[in-house]
């Protein structure tokens, strides 16, 4: 099966640079390609089988997958030294990227040696990795690393992101794959919860096209165009603005 090469590459609607952006494709994600057309690739990302086009230049072939990135970016060098210099295509990778970690273990610099389609490609701090079979235990804390990214319709690397993606990166990393869009996550995430009973940390606020995350029993994170970025803010706050703009509340949930 074939794999995004590159750190992150915008799958698109049709086989145009210029048409919509439907989510983004991340280092060593798995992709099965259906047909082709010029420099384009129609393709299903199998995280979330997603389907839309892809430039053919993002695909290629990568050993298989043993870790994924649990910080915002990583960056790759060329040596354990963290002092060398960065790695070329790519130099560095972003939250959720896959990598195969060579069999040598960790440095005594704590690097990891990562492989790519001609071998070795560089090295990551392994405090970075995490096996694809483990998972963190706080969840929210994934989410909250990501504070300040811009937000970006679409975006799902750290570069920008938008709401559903900061959900599904950050249950991605507690082993708990999720949908890409909100209202297929508000449709199949968690029981439903009445927010008169006391929210707790890791709690979702959904809207008609829009998901956050509760950080405690009375905050919200969101990747949001009000901030222009993810940020937090009191969930109060956030329900009278977006009922102000006729969106009220859908579902409250618990993962």
């Amino acid at each position: 099966m074939a794999s995004i090469i590159v750190a992150s590459a915008p799958l698109m609607n049709a086989p145009d640079p210029g048409s919509g952006r439907e989510t983004d494709c991340l280092y060593g994600e798995s992709v099965t390609i259906h047909a082709r057309d010029g420099d384009w690739c129609d393709i299903t990302l199998e995280t979330d089988h997603y389907r839309g086009w892809l430039h053919a230049s993002a695909i290629g072939t990568l050993p298989p997958a043993t870790h994924r990135i649990i910080a915002p970016r990583s960056l790759l060098t060329t040596g354990e030294d963290i002092k060398t210099p960065a790695a070329s295509t790519p130099s560095w990778l972003p939250m959720a990227a896959q990598v195969h970690a060579a069999s040598n273990g960790i440095t005594a610099d704590g690097m990891m040696a990562i492989e790519g389609e001609a071998g070795r490609i560089g090295y990551l701090p392994s405090r970075h990795l995490m096996p694809l079979d483990g998972s963190v235990d706080d969840w929210v804390a994934i989410a909250e690393s990501l504070i300040g990214v811009p937000y970006r319709w679409g975006g799902r690397d750290s570069i920008g992101i938008d709401c559903s993606a900061l959900v599904q990166l950050a249950l991605a990393a507690a082993g708990r794959p999720v949908m890409r869009n909100s209202s297929d996550q508000e449709k199949t995430i968690g029981k439903t919860i009445s927010p008169d009973d006391g929210l707790e940390r890791g709690d979702l606020v959904f809207w008609k096209g829009h998901v956050g995350i509760m950080t405690d029993a009375e905050t919200l994170l969101h990747a949001n165009m009000h901030h222009a970025m993810t940020a937090t803010e009191p969930l109060k706050q956030a329900l009278v603005r977006l009922e102000g703009l006729g969106l009220p509340a859908t579902r409250f949930a618990r993962p």
